[in-house]
């Protein structure tokens, strides 16, 4: 089970350098800055979402979508979109500096 998680987050981990657009990643993102604030830099009780590791950020909105993971707002706001507009929105986000 472990080696097919790990062998998961790698090719997850290779398909964000061969498929990210960063103006998708960019136009995207301006849906989570109503809380989490101009780039994901809350100010706010939001958590801060800018910096975070792309697989991280990725794996957290799939637990959303899905509904691994409880919350008020994001399991629905997940929801509107694909997969891979979640992984354009992940990467987007980790490559801005905290």
């Amino acid at each position: 089970m472990k080696k097919t998680l790990i062998a998961l987050a790698c090719a997850i981990s290779l398909s964000y350098a061969i498929d990210y657009d960063p103006v998708k990643g960019s136009m995207l993102s301006l849906s989570c800055a109503s809380c989490h604030g101009t780039d994901g830099k809350s100010v706010a009780i939001t958590p801060l979402i800018t910096g975070l590791g792309k697989t991280t950020m990725y794996n957290i909105l799939l637990d959303y979508k899905y509904d691994r993971r409880p919350g008020t707002m994001m399991p629905k706001h997940a929801k509107g979109f694909t997969d891979a507009e979640l992984e354009q929105i992940s990467y987007y986000f980790s490559k801005i500096k905290r």
